[in-house]
C-alpha cells in the first residue's frame, strides 16, 4: 500500500512539473513576442514611417525699402554718399555739362572699396578716398573742400587732377585743380612701396561762382584726370556749422558781466580694436574721469569689440556723450574679426597709417562744433595740477602766461601739448579702510605709481589741438597749421601732465618709481559717476572679469604699439609755456 501510493504521488508531481514546464514555455513565448529584438542578433531595419503630410510654416517676405525710405537707409550704409542729393536733384535734372562732358556719377557706377572708401586712380597713383568737408575758416583765404584718403606713393610728385564741385540749382560742375596734396606722414619714419599713405588734398572754391550759387556751398566733390571724365567717386561734402554762442553772466544794475567762456573739447578716439578683452569698467571711468575734466563729447571709430563693451558703446551713445563710427583699412584687408585683429597687431606701420585718417576725420567732421579737439587713447588721461581743475581752466592759464612773459601768441597755438608720464601696474599699499573703501575696483585711484622721469617733450605727447588754426593732425601733435598761428606750446608739468597708465618701454626698479595721487581730488565725484552709469547698464553681465596679466599685456600693445615710434617721430617741438 505504501509502494502504491508513493507510486501515485511521484506520478502526479511528475505531471506537475511537466504542466509547469510547458506554462513556462508559453510564457517565455510571449514575452519574445513583446520584448525588442535580443542585442546579440542584428537588428533588423525598422520600416520607413508612411510619410505624413506637412504644412510649411507661412512665407514672410520682408517690404523691400521704395523711394525716401530706401534713400535714407542707403544713406546709412554709406554715410559719405549723397544718394538723396543724386535722387532728388541730379538724377531728375540731368546734371551735366553735355551728353559727354562731366556727367554726374551714378551712385551705382562708383569705384566703392573695402565698404568705407572709394577708388580714383590717376596715371600711376591710386587713391583711396574716405570723406571731403568744407574749411571756410577765418584763416583760410578761399573756402576749400578739403578730401582726406590715401595714396599709393609718398614724396613724389602728384599728376594733375582736376575737382568737380557740384551745387544744388546749378546743373553744371564748377571746375578746379586739385591745390595741395598735403601728407599726413613723415617718409622718414617708415615707407614701403604701394601702401596707403593719408593725405589731405584742397580744392578751393571760386570766389566768382554763377549768380545763382554765389551763396550756396558745394554739396558733392569728385575727382578726376581731365575736367569732363564722368567720376568714379562722388563724395559728400561734410559741413555742419557751430551753433551760435549764447552769452551767460549776471545783470548789475544796468550793466551785465559776461561770465568766462566755457571752452568746449571734443575728444577723438583711434579704431577700437578689442574683440576679445572685456574693457567695460575700464572704459566706464576713462568716459566719466573725461567728461569731468572738460570734454564735451567723444568720437570714436570702430572696428570690433567685445559684446560687453559694446553695451558700454551703446549706453553712451544712447545718452549723446558718444558718436560712433565704423571703420576699415584703407589697404583692402577685409573686415574679418580674427583676420584684422592680427593685421592689425603684426603689421604695425600699416596701423599707424590708417589710424591717422580717423584723428583727421574726427577734426574736420567737427571743427565747428567744439574750440579744441584732443587725440587720446583709452589709456590716456590729460590731468590738470595745481590750481587748474579743469581743460578750459589750462587754456586760460596758458594764455595768462603768454601775456605775463610780453608774448603774442595767446589764443593763436595751434596746439597745447602735455608731457608724457608712465603710470604703471605696480599697485601701493592702501593707507586706510577709508581709501579701501573709495577706491573699488577704480583703475585710476589704484595705480598711482608713476615714472618718476617724464618723458621728454614731444615723445609720446598729447594734445588739445586749436579747431580755429590747425590743418594736419598727427596722434601726438599738430603737423600743419594755418597762417597766423604761432609755434605750438607745452605746458610744464607743475601745471598739467598726460598720464599714460601703461608699462613704459624700457626696465625700471622700484626705485625709479613714485607714488602721485594726483588724480585723487577727482575721486568722489568720479566714484559715483561711475557708479550711476552701472545702475543704468543692468543689462550688461553680471560678471566682468578683471583683465588678466596676459591680457593687460595685449592692452598695451593694441593701443601703443608705438614704443619705438614715439622715439622716431619728433616733431619741431612746441615752445614751453
Amino acid at each position: 500500500m505504501s509502494m502504491r501510493g508513493g507510486f501515485v504521488r511521484l506520478t502526479l508531481l511528475v505531471i506537475a512539473a511537466l504542466f509547469a514546464f510547458l506554462l513556462l514555455l508559453s510564457t517565455l513565448q510571449r514575452s519574445d513576442e513583446l520584448l525588442p529584438t535580443s542585442t546579440l542578433t542584428a537588428p533588423a531595419p525598422a520600416p520607413a514611417p508612411a510619410p505624413s503630410k506637412l504644412t510649411p510654416p507661412p512665407v514672410h517676405h520682408l517690404e523691400e525699402p521704395i523711394k525716401e525710405e530706401l534713400v535714407r537707409q542707403l544713406e546709412q550704409e554709406l554715410p559719405e554718399v549723397d544718394y538723396g542729393f543724386w535722387y532728388r536733384t541730379a538724377k531728375p535734372q540731368g546734371y551735366k555739362v553735355n551728353a559727354s562732358c562731366a556727367l554726374y556719377p551714378d551712385p551705382l557706377d562708383l569705384q566703392l572699396h573695402n565698404i568705407y572708401w572709394q577708388t580714383f586712380v590717376n596715371a600711376n597713383v591710386t587713391f583711396r578716398l574716405y570723406a571731403a568737408y568744407l574749411d571756410q575758416r577765418d584763416a583760410v583765404k578761399l573756402r576749400t573742400v578739403r578730401i582726406l584718403g590715401t595714396a599709393n606713393q609718398i614724396g613724389w610728385e602728384f599728376p594733375p587732377t582736376h575737382c568737380q564741385l557740384w551745387f544744388e540749382g546749378h546743373r553744371q560742375p564748377i571746375f578746379v585743380e586739385v591745390t595741395e596734396f598735403l601728407s599726413v606722414w613723415v617718409r622718414a619714419w617708415g615707407h614701403k612701396p604701394q601702401l596707403s599713405y593719408p593725405h589731405l588734398l584742397s580744392c578751393p572754391v571760386p570766389v566768382d561762382l554763377p549768380p545763382g550759387i554765389m551763396d550756396s556751398l558745394p554739396r558733392t566733390v569728385s575727382l578726376v584726370t581731365r575736367r569732363c571724365d564722368r567720376a568714379s567717386n562722388s563724395l559728400r561734402v561734410n559741413n555742419q556749422k557751430k551753433p551760435a554762442a549764447v552769452e551767460q553772466g549776471s545783470k548789475k544794475g544796468n550793466s551785465t558781466t559776461l561770465a568766462p567762456k566755457q571752452l568746449s573739447f571734443g575728444v577723438c578716439v583711434k579704431g577700437f580694436d578689442f574683440p576679445y578683452m572685456d574693457l567695460s569698467e575700464r572704459l566706464i571711468e576713462w568716459f566719466e574721469l573725461q567728461r569731468i575734466l572738460g570734454a564735451s563729447r567723444v568720437y570714436a571709430y570702430m572696428y570690433d569689440v567685445h559684446p560687453a563693451v559694446q553695451r558700454v558703446l551703446d549706453y553712451y551713445q544712447r545718452i549723446g556723450f558718444l558718436e560712433l563710427r565704423p571703420l576699415t583699412l584703407a589697404n583692402g584687408m577685409p573686415r574679418l574679426r580674427h583676420y584684422q585683429h592680427m593685421m592689425l597687431q603684426q603689421r604695425k606701420l600699416e596701423k599707424r597709417l590708417n589710424e591717422l585718417i580717423p584723428y583727421n576725420d574726427c577734426f574736420y567732421r567737427n571743427l565747428y562744433r567744439h574750440d579744441y579737439l584732443v587725440n587720446v587713447d583709452v589709456d590716456e588721461v590729460i590731468l590738470p595740477l595745481g590750481d587748474n581743475r579743469n581743460w578750459s581752466q589750462l587754456v586760460e592759464r596758458a594764455h595768462l602766461l603768454e601775456e605775463q612773459k610780453g608774448g603774442k601768441c595767446a589764443g593763436r597755438f595751434p596746439s597745447l601739448c602735455f608731457i608724457n608720464t608712465y603710470f604703471t601696474k605696480v599697485e601701493p599699499e592702501l593707507r586706510n579702510h577709508e581709501e579701501q573703501a573709495t577706491t573699488g575696483e577704480l583703475y585710476t585711484l589704484q595705480h598711482t605709481m608713476r615714472h618718476r622721469n617724464h618723458s621728454l617733450p614731444g615723445r609720446a605727447t598729447k594734445c588739445f589741438h586749436n579747431a580755429k588754426l590747425s590743418l594736419t593732425l598727427h596722434n601726438h601733435f599738430t603737423l600743419k597749421w594755418l597762417p597766423g598761428g604761432c609755434n605750438a606750446r607745452t605746458m610744464n608739468t607743475t601745471e598739467a601732465q598726460m598720464q599714460h597708465y601703461r608699462e613704459p618701454d624700457h626696465k625700471y626698479e622700484m626705485k625709479d618709481l613714485v607714488e602721485d595721487r594726483s588724480a585723487w581730488r577727482y575721486a568722489t565725484e568720479l566714484r559715483a559717476a561711475v557708479e550711476q552709469v552701472w545702475l543704468h547698464l543692468d543689462d550688461v553681465l553680471a560678471q566682468v572679469s578683471d583683465p588678466e596679466e596676459d591680457e593687460e599685456e595685449e592692452l598695451d600693445e593694441t593701443l601703443d604699439g608705438d614704443g619705438e615710434m614715439e622715439r622716431e617721430q619728433l616733431p619741431q617741438l612746441p615752445v614751453p609755456v
